[in-house]
């Protein structure tokens, strides 16, 4: 037990710029993943619009997400990290502030005005997590990178958790004091405000970070040359592939407990929360795994387990099938970024990994925006269950191109 919790107990060995690092992204993380994440789609089904809607809305935000990717990793290196890493949580936090606007647009806007908060959200956000990376790359050693990063998911995966439980209790407390029921959308827009309020506190902890370069006695990979071309275009198809379990799940488990199951706010809350509880404590083994059988293996194995989670979703339609899925997935989501993250890192020369990143991870928001927009076409035309099986597949397929790469 101490060996798997001892990432978190070494975070006193981290320099003052890693721990401001993963300070800012736990906070982010409460309202972005947390508050945001929960609330925004609910506060969409009670503005009375389907899950076609639903899936536009978050594809328009994987697509802000791709959109602000490259730009994002050349900003980086050209401003500064921490620079673009303050002015991207800022833009998210505007994201937040415009979404629970919408009610009071004209009605030629309302329509449209969510998918802009989301284009700005997942922009701004864009710009804080591409630069994240490489500068906690550069903050670190080779000898604690593995722990750090893993620490990093285990902070967001905290602040999820927090933000979480919060947003589902939220609809409920503030019904109560609107003297409105959970089938109006006042609660749940009140909700949405505490989390700009939340969000920009993390803007502080990024200004005091100090800009620097890799970390002496780092040996590379891959020597500088060229763009590493065919490396990044076989993490581009892995990415498409292997995410596709925890993006159906991440677009559409909300609305299926909500509409599907009619279960509570405080319910799906609780259900995430416990998914989000498990996922502080999953990254904790990666840096013994990692030391095993590599990070390449480690990725292949949670994107199998991430793909057999969407099992009981398929199988059990019921508040456990649909708890046990969601807890799996998010479980083990948290550990496949970070894996992911360092796997890169280390194969990608120092002088590209910036514009590396930026290109994956433009991949990945259109990969998202694809699974969002097309899963809400499946939902209408199929089921939610033809959905989740469809990501399971993809992601087996994903699982199989890391075996023969590694």
């Amino acid at each position: 037990m101490q060996r798997i919790l001892s990432p978190f107990f070494a975070i006193s060995r981290f320099n003052r710029d890693v721990k401001l690092l993963l300070l800012a992204t736990g906070i982010l993380s409460i309202s972005f993943f947390g508050i945001q994440a929960l609330l925004k789609i609910l506060y969409i089904l009670r503005l009375g619009y389907g899950p076609e809607y639903v899936g536009l809305f978050s594809a328009s935000g994987a697509l802000g997400y791709m959109a602000m990717s490259l730009p994002s990793g050349w900003l980086g290196e050209r401003w500064g990290l921490s620079r673009m890493m303050a002015v991207g949580a800022l833009a998210t936090t505007v994201g937040m502030v415009m979404l629970p606007l919408s009610e009071q647009m004209p009605l030629w806007a309302r329509d449209g005005w969510p998918i802009a908060s989301q284009v700005v959200q997942a922009g701004g956000y864009a710009m804080f997590s591409i630069n994240f990376v490489p500068a906690l790359m550069a903050a670190t050693s080779p000898e604690n990178r593995n722990s750090a990063y893993a620490l990093s998911s285990t902070l967001r995966s905290l602040g999820t958790f927090v933000g979480t439980i919060t947003g589902g209790l939220l609809p409920g407390l503030l019904a109560g004091f609107v003297g409105q029921g959970l089938d109006s959308p006042t609660p749940y827009r009140l909700g949405l405000w505490i989390g700009p309020v939340v969000a920009v506190i993390a803007i502080v902890p990024l200004l005091r970070i100090r800009e620097r370069r890799a970390v002496g006695g780092e040996a590379e990979i891959v020597p500088k040359g060229a763009f590493p071309l065919l490396s990044v275009g076989l993490l581009i198809l892995f990415v498409g592939l292997s995410q596709a379990a925890s993006a159906t799940c991440q677009a559409f488990c909300n609305a299926y407990m909500d509409s599907e199951l009619a279960l509570s706010p405080a319910t799906i809350g609780l259900i995430m929360g416990v998914g989000q509880f498990a996922a502080i404590f999953a990254p904790m083994v990666l840096p013994r795994m990692a030391r095993l059988r590599g990070n390449g293996w480690t990725l292949l194995v949670v994107t199998l387990g991430s793909a057999l989670s969407l099992i009981p979703l398929i199988l059990f339609p019921h508040w456990l099938g649909a708890g046990l899925g969601s807890i799996a997935t998010l479980t083990l989501a948290a550990m496949w970024m970070p894996t992911l993250q360092v796997y890169q890192m280390e194969m990608i020369p120092q002088r590209w990994r910036s514009l590396a990143y930026g290109i994956v991870s433009m991949a990945m928001g259109l990969n998202f925006a694809m699974i969002s927009y097309a899963g809400g076409l499946v939902i209408t035309g199929w089921s939610y269950s033809t959905l989740f099986a469809l990501g399971l597949l993809f992601s087996v397929g994903g699982a199989g191109l890391m075996g023969v790469l590694v």
